[in-house]
């Protein structure tokens, strides 16, 4: 997810990292601080090669974490209340029922052992080092390599300074063939080889690279930069430039002057190559957050004073002068600026005069981005609009800040809340999605149509993650606002409340709610909160024991979704009409139809319907008798499921537990714990490839002692259980979900191979389970 990139270390390095140059020594040194520190933090002033080195040394360590390296790019991140929910995105966290804090990100991690990389985050210090904090102290095999100009400032940190490259002596008189030992010397002439292939080094021009190195003080940014020009200036015309630029930035002793001014000597001559349209596109593209494509540079950039017919031309240009790198993602080519080149085209920007113009338009475009694949969602191209918004995730979310913190912005940011509603919950990212919401509605918007909407789309996702008492206070204001509005917004308060009810186990009420509204959605246009409508009338009239209308209700959502082509809501209805042929003694069906849905959220994030379909594929294999099947298939289910959340999933508990019932008599307690522990004891990659037809790995060695199988949080539960604490307790206590702590319950009765909590507490007591700090 390329927002603020949260990704897992690529297998294809971009050009500048697989070109990366020396470092033997920091290497060395961050492979032993790991080993014996938690936490590393590189620090250094922009430029110096923090990130290259971060992500190179975890990449040569990556065969030490079994649970594999993670990289968070914070750069573009504005608002420091999304640190967690970056690194939520960069583990492949799709929890939907948790609003993301550094306590709920620590309860994911629990006993898994990976290197977690956060890049950047001097501007969102404060909070790294709180989130941090809390992950080192409850997640015991942790480690943790930071980039960021400042150190954290936290217990246990261990601080390593980077360095600029080394630089052989002016007097020093080095051979040529000994020059490639500095590293600065290696970088220039392996960044040179690339613009004149010819190049080598020899009396003459190793002594010009040895004197550019150290005019730029072996700042491997400013080293980069400064043989761009060697395409059109000799080294000798390097150096002197050089020295005749940085002879008016230096007074006294240059030795005393910070390494970052010798970097910005650097950028502004680099600039000062550059052609007045690509110094106005350089300066603009900053406010780009992360990458971006010739379209988004086209709308944002251009003006009266670039035309956009110039904008090609300027964006070739700054590729040739590397400044901007070109960053290709499928078959769009798309660029980015490095960090420091970024936030001097920012001061470049604000200089002129244009800022703020600048970044209106570019709010003004990703309110189109996000208008459009609104308009376009329910269609042919669902997938491709899920895919660019998740390209641009990035982009939008400093839309969403400058909307925050513009005088007239909460209009444009209300707007683009609203029509991401579908978006937030298909891409896995409910909880950022609530928090967006949560803060334009709370900057106070006008009492008006697209504020009752935001009410209302931010009302079902608190929905989705099951917090009624907040639901409740945005559907409470909604009333209120629907005096006014009389038309089919106001009617789709009515789906919102549909599912209140039916969360508290009215599906009366609920059914009652959806008929009332869908014959005014039917016509209304809006496809995407008609099939929502359609959505929450077949799942509570099926537990309202209504077949006729379930089966309505889902034909009429798969005829709909399939006339149009859309793909997320048909697989809602194949799963639908999935759940009530099983009921009705059709298992086959049942089987084709819940395969066919599972298959269509291969495009998405929506894991939520992923588990509904494999729990419906265990009901069917008990009807079928096929035991086996079913037990590793509850165990598949249980891992979405806790992964993934699936709140909806608790309304059909009961056909749950008869079918689990059925299935661990049917193969005895100790049959029944294999199957399900060789379905449960995988990652949630594995879990979904599994359903998806791939076979599961091994099941697990037998464990050599009792409950040596435990993970921390696990052990941690079962003491809570032996001081007689509730689920609903031990939720409160360890501030978890009561859904986490009956999974964690349940997950301990199956590897222990017990059947009661008193069984566990006797365990407990037995075996000292008092979980001790590592």
């Amino acid at each position: 997810m390329t927002d603020v990139s949260a990704q897992r270390l690529p297998e294809k390095w971009p050009t500048e990292v697989t070109s990366f140059v020396g470092r033997r020594k920091e290497l060395s040194q961050v492979r032993q601080a790991l080993s014996s520190s938690r936490l590393v933090s590189l620090t250094g002033v922009g430029g110096v090669g923090k990130t290259r080195l971060a992500s190179r040394a975890a990449w040569n360590m990556r065969r030490a974490f079994p649970d594999d390296v993670w990289l968070v790019e914070l750069a573009g991140l504005e608002d420091e209340g999304l640190v967690p929910q970056a690194i939520v995105s960069a583990l492949g966290i799709h929890d939907q029922s948790t609003r993301w804090t550094a306590e709920t990100v620590a309860e994911r991690v629990a006993d898994r052992r990976l290197l977690l990389v956060l890049d950047n985050c001097e501007h969102v210090l404060h909070t790294c080092a709180l989130t941090v904090a809390a992950l080192l102290e409850r997640c015991p095999k942790l480690r943790i390599l930071v980039t960021s100009r400042q150190a954290l400032g936290i217990a246990g940190e261990s601080i390593l300074p980077v360095s600029a490259l080394e630089c052989p002596d002016a007097d020093s008189g080095v051979r040529p063939s000994a020059l490639a030992g500095y590293e600065a010397i290696a970088l220039f002439s392996d960044r040179a080889k690339a613009v004149l292939p010819d190049f080598v080094l020899d009396d003459r021009n190793g002594r010009v690279a040895s004197g550019i190195c150290r005019r730029l003080d072996g700042i491997p940014l400013a080293i980069e930069l400064a043989t761009v020009s060697l395409k059109v200036l000799s080294p000798e015309q390097v150096l002197r430039r050089l020295d005749d630029r940085f002879s008016l930035l230096t007074t006294g002793n240059r030795a005393a002057q910070p390494r970052h001014q010798t970097l910005r000597a650097l950028i502004e001559w680099s600039c000062d190559l550059c052609s007045s349209n690509e110094k106005k596109l350089w300066a603009r593209t900053s406010v780009f957050a992360d990458s971006f494509d010739l379209d988004g540079a086209e709308a944002v950039c251009a003006d009266e004073n670039l035309a956009q017919a110039d904008v090609l031309g300027a964006l070739a240009g700054l590729v040739d002068k590397s400044i901007l790198i070109r960053d290709d993602r499928g078959d769009q080519a798309r660029y980015r600026l490095l960090e420091t080149i970024r936030q001097y085209g920012r001061d470049m920007l604000r200089h002129s005069g244009q800022e703020t113009p600048v970044r209106q338009r570019h709010r003004d475009w990703c309110l189109n981005l996000a208008e459009q694949m609104q308009q376009h969602w329910f269609g042919p191209n669902q997938a491709r609009w899920f895919a660019r918004l998740r390209t641009e995730h990035a982009n939008i979310r400093t839309a969403l800040e400058f909307c925050l913190n513009e005088p007239t912005g909460t209009v444009a940011g209300t707007r683009i809340a609203d029509a991401l509603s579908d978006y937030w919950r298909v891409s896995g990212l409910t909880s950022e999605g609530r928090r967006w919401c949560d803060r334009i509605l709370q900057q106070g918007t006008e009492k008006d149509g697209d504020r009752l909407r935001l009410l209302i789309s931010a009302s079902y996702l608190a929905l989705l993650q099951s917090d009624v008492p907040a639901a409740a206070t945005l559907i409470s204001e909604a009333r209120t606002l629907t005096a006014d509005h009389d038309g089919d917004t106001a009617a789709l308060l009515r789906v919102a409340e549909a599912l209140n009810a039916a969360l508290q186990g009215d599906f009366s009420n609920a059914v009652k709610f959806c008929e009332e509204v869908i014959p005014r959605l039917r016509f209304s246009g809006d496809l995407p909160w008609f099939s929502t409508a359609l959505v929450v009338l077949g799942v509570s009239a099926s537990l309202h024991g209504d077949s006729e209308r379930v089966t309505a209700a889902y034909e009429e959502l798969l005829a709909l979704s399939r006339e149009y082509g859309e793909s997320w809501r048909c697989s809602y209805a194949l799963w639908g009409l999935g759940v009530e042929a099983w009921r009705q003694g059709q298992p086959q069906r049942a089987a084709t139809l819940a395969r066919e849905s599972h298959d269509l959220q291969q495009a998405f994030n929506d894991h939520h319907c992923t588990g509904l379909c494999v729990e419906t594929l265990a009901w069917v294999a008990t009807s079928e008798n096929r035991h086996d099947d079913a037990a590793q298939l509850f165990g598949t289910a249980e891992t979405i499921r806790r992964e993934a959340g699936a709140p909806l999933l608790t309304f059909f508990s009961h056909y749950h537990d008869e079918c689990e019932q059925r299935t661990r008599h049917a193969l005895g307690d100790d049959q029944y714990r294999r199957r399900y522990a060789q379905g449960a004891d995988v990652s949630l990659e594995q879990a979904i490839a599994y359903a998806r037809g791939k076979p599961p790995r091994t099941a697990p060695a037998p464990r050599q002692k009792p409950g040596a199988g435990l993970s921390r949080r696990e052990r941690e539960i079962a003491e809570l259980v032996r001081q007689g604490m509730s689920n609903k307790q031990i939720a409160s206590n360890l501030v978890i979900s009561q859904r986490t702590a009956e999974a964690h319950v349940e997950h301990i009765l199956i590897k222990l191979g017990f059947t009661s909590r008193s069984q566990i507490a006797v365990w407990a007591t037995e075996h000292d389970n008092t979980p001790h700090a590592s």
